[in-house]
């Protein structure tokens, strides 16, 4: 970093053109933050000028002479530095050895584009590019079919049956090439490979393709998905932009030779070409350098006593995916495949034999209804493979060599078994324990050792033990650190007595999980669920039989429970109504005034049947009129209303009264709004007890959807908010906060509507229990969301989180449920980063290192056999890998001390 200080010395003892020039170089070298908008605000003021240059630069220049010689330029080059003015002989002298430049020829009053192999370029095989003197001046011509190539006033190609159509990441081009006619020469073939270029095929060599184009196109396939189709649309479109489509099509061969070199370059990268020897199953494919590989960076014969068991164990991740469909070819008996079972993709021969063999036994899942399973029998005619499966280094997310399988009808047993067998079988050899994950494992599992012994072609490692588990993805000494923070603040709220109890759990279920997995249910809250409204009335119902006649009035229970529903009804209605604001649309009013009209009739319909249980009365009270008004305002104001509601207009304050047809705010003929006193002389007291028992249940259903959505909210806070990347992503998932929210808001002011009837049907008892919401109350907690979230902490929850679920005041079983789970997840937490902290600090940063070592080690083996024979080629590369992987290796080795120094100062 340039100081100010040192900036200005510059300009202190300058000229005034330099100090110019300096202070430019000290603004530009000064650090700044600027934003993306900053940038195009500059270029705002910038644009015409280099529109202006960029057009001028259209144009020859004034003195328009060759850049090497005086003589008059003609030819400007396009892949030179500056783009030059060349005469004819000095544009083909200079491009002797740079044949895929583009050119344009000046026509006087324009730059039109041209080729090289029309001012008379030609390459020259065999002698460092000089004629062979033993070509005669005929033209050895190696197709005397020719091409119809389009007319070169078109496209900057040449029409021209001797030349050869070369492919480069700069476009297409037609070369003239004269080949090496020496008795000691090459094959034809083989001099284009020797100077860089892949011939289409070996006899009639029409096209070849650069090596460059080559790895280009893999490295386009690889980083960004491009077809070869696209990728050479693309080339067209360099070579010609205005005609693409007169450019010659090599399309097939391009795919073609791309697979050729791709199994070429595999070949030389994993060192084939030194050995001699043809590569075994997945030897063209690297394995995962973290994980332990007997042979390759573990040596089991140094491991120690003291080494728990599962430090030298496989985990292995099992998935498929349904996008990766291959149709049938159009000739399968004549298909060639270059690198079979040599990479991640297992053989074909013995997989097929294997899927002849086994049979296909389908099992429904009787958990989750996963669909891997129940789509088994999934089959489309027309795909010769429907998707793949395979198995993937559970920690690293490294595929698993050879152990990737097609799919024929849908995500089978037989497929995935084939692939696991597989996986369990690369450099293994000496570990006795692998865990699989997989996402149907619950139902996979409980079949695996029936379905691996009968096939003749599957085969599991003698003493290979193979532990099930749900896929779930899992930093390592922060995370210790924070998750024994968060275990002990959760064990000093617990007794000794009940944390004896719990850790025996714990222990047992570990103990216990493989043989029966539902010992792992201890990690799941089981609650006796309060009772609910319709729990309530059910009760009521079958408890009246027991009641003397005229002590009860039968069936009022159903009755009192429509009542309430109604009453919700006029909540959520009242809600909408306000919402509107003071300009709503005609589909808004309609879609209110229909709701209103259905209101209207249920409430019409209740009031008739009331005659039936509150008698004559009812009729003669002439108060009911009277009782006509609007919801509390401050019921609707309260804890979690519309105040918080994301969509409640923002000049809304308060609710505009509609004068007519509004039965939203009704009153109902319930014994909470006649009053006790009233019920009392009227003799229907009997229906103030069944009320208060159906509020009990209303309030207890709603603070239960108030805990479902307060976690709800909590989770899409923690796993989709936080994490939004984009402006899209981000709106999205505050959306889904807004609906969440809304149901929130309803069932709070339901609850609050409740407790005020509790409270006019004299409930005190009750009304102790169930407290008034506060806003405090109702924001969401990671704790309730996640209580594995990192760093978790003893948090205070609101009230209703401990409500006793039994009706009993004086018990907290639910609460006590609660954090029993919690604490039981925490230590589980706890134990993981420990083991995480151990495998990853202490031997898998190791394993990496010796994995690099080792390679590096091979190609070393590999240069001197090479220099032992006197490949020099050979040598210079296999020294080249070796230098490669040891950097590797030092490099791994650093970032791993500066990883381990860093955790040093943090605790």
């Amino acid at each position: 970093m340039i100081s100010e200080k040192s900036t200005w010395s510059l300009v202190d003892f300058a000229s005034p053109w330099q100090s110019h020039h300096s202070f430019i170089w000290s603004h530009f070298l000064t650090p700044s933050i600027k934003s993306q908008n900053d940038y195009l605000r500059e270029w705002q003021y910038k644009t015409e000028d280099y529109l202006d240059l960029l057009l001028w630069q259209e144009g020859p220049p004034s003195n328009r002479t060759c850049s090497v010689c005086p003589k008059d330029g003609v030819y400007r080059c396009h892949g030179c530095m500056g783009e030059p003015l060349f005469c004819t002989h000095c544009c083909r002298t200079v491009h002797s050895c740079m044949p895929f430049h583009w050119i344009s020829q000046w026509t006087g009053g324009f730059f039109e584009d041209t080729s090289l192999t029309k001012i008379g370029l030609e390459i020259h095989l065999g002698h460092q590019g000089k004629p062979c003197p033993e070509v005669t001046d005929d033209w050895c011509n190696t197709d005397d079919e020719g091409d119809n190539f389009a007319e070169g006033q078109w496209v900057p190609l040449v029409n021209d049956p001797r030349t050869t159509t070369v492919v480069d990441t700069s476009g297409i081009h037609s070369i003239m090439i004269r080949f090496c006619q020496c008795t000691s020469a090459l094959g034809l073939d083989m001099q284009l490979f020797e100077i860089g270029l892949f011939p289409a095929s070996f006899t009639l060599l029409k096209t070849a393709f650069t090596f460059a184009v080559l790895d280009d196109f893999l490295l386009d396939n690889l980083e960004c998905g491009t077809s070869a189709m696209n990728y050479y649309s693309k080339l067209r479109r360099i070579t010609s932009s205005v005609f693409p489509h007169l450019v010659p099509d090599q399309y097939r061969e391009l795919m073609r030779v791309g697979r050729q070199w791709r199994q070429l370059k595999l070949l030389k990268w994993h060192g084939f070409s030194h050995e001699k020897q043809k590569p075994k199953a997945g030897e063209l494919a690297l394995s995962c350098p973290a994980c332990p590989q007997p042979g390759v960076n573990v040596n089991l014969a140094e491991r120690n006593v003291s080494d728990p068991a599962w430090l030298y164990s496989r985990s292995l991740v099992m998935d498929g995916n349904f996008k990766a469909e291959h149709m049938f070819p159009a000739n399968p008996t004549d298909e060639v495949a270059l690198t079979n079972g040599l990479g991640f993709m297992v053989g074909d021969g013995r997989y097929k034999l294997h899927l002849t063999e086994a049979q296909d036994i389908v099992h429904r899942s009787d958990c989750n209804n996963h669909r891997a399973v129940n789509q088994a029998n999934t089959s489309r005619h027309k795909l010769e493979a429907t998707g793949i499966g395979s198995c993937v280094c559970a920690r690293h997310g490294c595929f698993v060599p050879h152990s990737m399988v097609d799919f024929q009808k849908g995500e089978r047993q037989m497929n995935m078994d084939y692939a696991l067998c597989q996986a369990l079988e690369y450099n293994t050899n000496g570990i006795d324990r692998a865990l699989t994950f997989y996402d149907i494992n619950c139902q996979y599992h409980k079949h695996l050792d029936q379905w691996v012994e009968e096939p003749p072609y599957l085969d599991l490692l003698w003493g290979m033990e193979v532990i099930p588990g749900i896929s779930l993805w899992h930093e390592a000494v922060q995370g210790v650190r924070d998750s024994q923070h968060a275990f002990d603040q959760l064990s000093e709220t617990a007794s000794d007595d009940t944390l004896v109890k719990w850790e025996a759990e714990a222990a047992a279920a570990q103990d216990d999980q493989l043989e029966n997995p539902s010992a792992m249910d201890i990690y799941e809250v089981k609650m006796t669920k309060a009772p609910t409204r319709k729990q309530q009335e059910l009760h009521l119902l079958t408890q009246q039989a027991r009641w003397l006649a005229g002590e009860i009035h039968r069936g009022a229970a159903t009755w009192l429970a429509s009542g309430i529903t109604l009453e919700e009804v006029q909540v959520a209605l009242l809600i909408d109504v306000k919402k509107l604001g003071r300009w709503p649309t005609d589909a808004q009013e309609l879609a209110i005034a229909r709701r209103c009209d259905r209101l209207q009739g249920q409430i019409d319909e209740f009031i008739r049947v009331a005659v039936t249980f509150l008698g004559d009365q009812l009729d003669e009270y002439d108060k009911l009129d009277l009782m006509t008004m609007m919801l509390d305002a401050a019921e609707l104001d309260s804890a979690g209303s519309s105040s918080d509601d994301p969509d409640r207009p923002d000049d809304e304050d308060r609710y505009d009264t509609l004068v007519k047809f509004t039965p939203e705010t009704l009153v109902i003929p319930l014994p909470s709004n006649i009053g006790i006193e009233r019920c009392a002389e009227w003799g229907v007291a009997d229906l103030v007890l069944q009320e208060i028992s159906l509020r009990e249940g209303q309030a207890n259903d709603a603070l239960h959807a108030i805990r479902v959505n307060l976690a709800d909210k909590a989770v899409l806070f923690r796993t989709t908010v936080r994490s939004a990347k984009s402006q899209a992503r981000s709106t999205h998932a505050w959306a889904r906060v807004h609906s969440v929210d809304k149901i929130l808001h309803l069932n709070v002011q339901m609850y609050s509507k409740c407790r005020s009837q509790l409270v006019h049907l004299g409930a005190d008892d009750l009304l102790a229990k169930l407290r008034p919401l506060e806003k405090a109350d109702l924001k969401a907690t990671t704790v309730v969301a996640d209580p594995n979230a990192r760093g978790q902490r003893n948090s205070m929850l609101a009230w209703f989180w401990s409500i006793d679920v039994q009706g009993d005041s004086t018990s907290n079983d639910w609460m006590n449920e609660f954090y029993h789970v919690h604490w039981l997840r925490t230590l589980a937490l706890r134990d993981r980063w420990a083991e995480e902290l151990l495998l990853l600090v202490g031997w898998e940063m190791i394993w990496t290192v010796d994995f690099f070592l080792h390679k590096s080690q091979q190609w070393v083996g590999r240069m001197q056999e090479a220099d032992a024979n006197q490949k020099v080629g050979h040598r210079c590369y296999a020294a080249r890998q070796a230098r490669i992987y040891l950097r590797l290796s030092q490099q791994a080795q650093d970032s791993f001390e500066r990883t381990k120094g860093m955790a040093r100062v943090a605790e």
